[in-house]
């Protein structure tokens, strides 16, 4: 009788999830937009101050309000501050690199979700699986090029976005019911604007008005928004409600290896944006390396999950 219910499960968590990946990539092509102008921190608080309100009104209606303390708020606040390192580094990425290209590396999160499960779930990975996790992070390094004038340093930048997301969901999986959706997101909202804010006040003595890359991205002085810029920045609150409480639901649904290949259809979303938006073309080595990304976490993760339902 588990059987059935673990596979309906599992079907629920998958479609859950590339819901969830489609809403929440449409965050990429405004931060992309906006980044030439404003702070990367200023972007995150702007966002987080827009879904506040909108999470409030959730857990109000759900009536899950005094869940928010319920528990171990406390592993929710650690889980948030994971997701806000893995954020930062991800939009940080966006100037140093076609969309793509991040996107592509980013999405090594499914191999490091392998790669960290024995440590964070006492899950034991077979040797294949360890080939297919290597096989995946060659393909990262097809695409980052660290040998020939490639994308540099930028590259460990969605990389390490993968690694750390990869962790703030196996943590996810690890609180299990605990706490909803509503209230793991509410909270990483919260750590969001706060680390958000907190981060620009730290890096105030060397903020400037110009800069580019990555750095200027940080350390860019804040400024008020144009009435555009303003509407876009904010317009990613309610996508980040929607996308964020779908994907963590979708972790809590069914096992992390079962499901987390259908992240892999925000590279189709990349790549759609990046040449509808920004006349990116993705080139060979970003092509052949997610082929391997893909194939390498396809296999590793197809594989974990054929070898846990027999228990």
């Amino acid at each position: 009788m588990s059987a059935p219910s673990t596979s309906g499960s599992t079907r629920r968590g998958m479609g859950i999830l590339a819901l969830g990946v489609a809403i929440i990539c449409l965050q990429d092509p405004i931060i992309k937009a906006v980044m030439a102008e404003y702070a990367v921190t200023e972007a995150i608080v702007v966002r987080s101050l827009a879904a506040l309100p909108i999470f409030a009104a959730l857990l109000w209606i759900a009536r899950d309000v005094r869940g928010v303390w319920r528990g171990r708020p406390w592993i929710l606040v650690l889980r948030g501050v994971i997701f806000m390192v893995s954020y930062t580094c991800y939009f940080l990425a966006f100037p140093e690199m076609p969309l793509a290209n991040v996107v592509a590396l980013y999405f090594t999160a499914p191999l490091w979700v392998v790669a960290l499960s024995p440590l964070v779930l006492g899950e034991r990975q077979a040797p294949s699986r360890w080939l297919a996790v290597a096989i995946g992070f060659a393909g990262a390094v097809v695409i980052a090029q660290p040998v020939g004038g490639g994308l540099g340093w930028a590259a460990l930048l969605p990389f390490a976005a993968g690694a750390f997301y990869a962790m703030g969901q196996l943590v996810a999986r690890r609180v299990g019911d605990a706490a909803s959706a509503t209230v793991m997101s509410f909270h990483q909202n919260t750590v969001y604007l706060i680390g958000a804010s907190a981060l620009a006040l730290i890096a105030s003595p060397w903020t400037a008005a110009g800069g580019e890359g990555a750095l200027g991205f940080l350390l860019r002085t804040w400024q008020w928004p144009a009435p555009e810029a303003l509407l876009l920045m904010a317009l990613t609150g309610p996508i980040a409600v929607g996308g964020t409480i779908l994907l963590t639901k979708a972790y809590r649904e069914a096992p992390p290896g079962a499901v987390t290949t259908i992240e892999y259809t925000a590279l189709l979303w990349a790549a759609l944006w990046g040449y509808l938006f920004f006349a990116e073309v993705p080139d060979l080595a970003t092509v052949v390396g997610a082929v391997l990304i893909v194939g390498g976490g396809a296999y590793a993760m197809t594989r974990a999950a054929a070898g846990r339902s027999p228990a």
